[in-house]
């Protein structure tokens, strides 16, 4: 029986993956889609290759989910997944974070992605990552899982890059140190809704019955906005800490926010930072059905040396796109 369900997960897995890529390119035409130059693979849509390669990948992933027992009877599966449209920057390498010893004087690159972003920066496997954007990857300890606290800190500093701007690292390579900075590669991932079981029998269509805020950060720092964190909605958690997007009923709601400026951009410290009597602020938002709600932090740069008060930032909804939320 074990070899049996090793065997499922292995086809699960196998039909999974190109699963995820063609819903992903089925449901294309948000808001923050771009388009693609140059040769690409074949649209799905309107019959095309692609669209049919996805109604049978589709029925072979269910027909294998079926057979394992990974789901109930039909009449008792009620599966809806919606996620709204976001961007991925992709660094294109792989550190070592296993442990904060193993990150003490910063991030080894254990391999590069070919053509990726890391490569044509000019990293190398081997490298010493010391610094991204002018922060210190060195003696940051560990997170909670035990995992390089460094890491977490290249990965949001690499999210938080906007289009067009370009990421700094520090490299160390033998006993030289040197800079290398360009444009990280970036996909934009349109939205996703998927309805399989007795919520695709209910029919009924789409439902703009809420809206979302969204914090992903692609917010423009030429106009000096940067990434926010949404603490709570109403005094309430809004849902998982690593969430981007958070749907929300229409109506009024008191949004509790902190700022995720890069040092970079601040004429203090962090000790400073930190000492703030209250780093949290409150933007009240009125949500409209079938709406996202793009969350950020601005800079005000007359105001950038006043940190105690936490005058040099402010929460601001800077984009609102339709989309429809269920």
């Amino acid at each position: 029986m074990r070899d049996l369900k090793m065997k499922s997960l292995r086809s699960q897995s196998r039909f999974l993956r190109p699963l995820v890529l063609a819903v992903l390119a089925l449901t294309a035409g948000s808001a923050l889609a771009q388009p693609q130059t140059g040769a690409s693979a074949p649209a799905i849509g309107g019959g095309s290759p692609g669209e049919e390669r996805l109604r049978q990948e589709l029925r072979a992933l269910m027909l294998d989910l079926a057979a394992s027992g990974a789901l109930a009877r039909t009449g008792d599966v009620a599966l809806e997944i919606d996620e709204p449209a976001r961007r991925v920057n992709d660094l294109g390498l792989l550190v070592d974070s296993s442990s904060a010893d193993r990150a003490r004087d910063g991030l080894r690159v254990l391999a590069v992605t070919p053509g990726g972003t890391a490569e044509r920066l000019g990293v190398r496997g081997g490298d010493l990552l010391v610094s991204v954007n002018a922060q210190s990857l060195a003696s940051l300890g560990a997170d909670a899982s035990g995992q390089a606290q460094a890491a977490r800190v290249l990965r949001d500093n690499v999210s938080a890059v906007p289009d067009g701007d370009a990421l700094k690292l520090g490299v160390r390579r033998n006993d030289r140190t040197f800079a290398v900075s360009g444009p990280v590669a970036s996909v934009h991932v349109p939205a996703v809704r998927l309805t399989v079981g007795a919520a695709a029998n209910a029919g009924g269509g789409t439902s703009s019955a809420c809206g979302r805020i969204s914090v992903f950060g692609d917010a423009p720092r030429s106009q000096d906005l940067h990434a926010a964190k949404l603490i709570t909605v109403d005094g309430r958690l809004p849902g998982p800490t690593d969430a981007a997007a958070f749907r929300l009923d229409p109506g009024e709601h008191t949004l509790t926010v902190s700022e995720g400026i890069e040092s970079r951009y601040l004429s203090f410290n962090e000790r400073l930072r930190n000492a703030q009597s209250n780093r949290y602020k409150t933007l009240t938002v009125r949500v409209e059905p079938g709406t996202t709600y793009f969350l950020a932090a601005r800079l005000n740069k007359d105001k950038v040396s006043e940190w105690k008060d936490g005058a040099y930032w402010d929460p601001v909804i800077w984009k609102e796109v339709a989309e429809s939320c269920r």
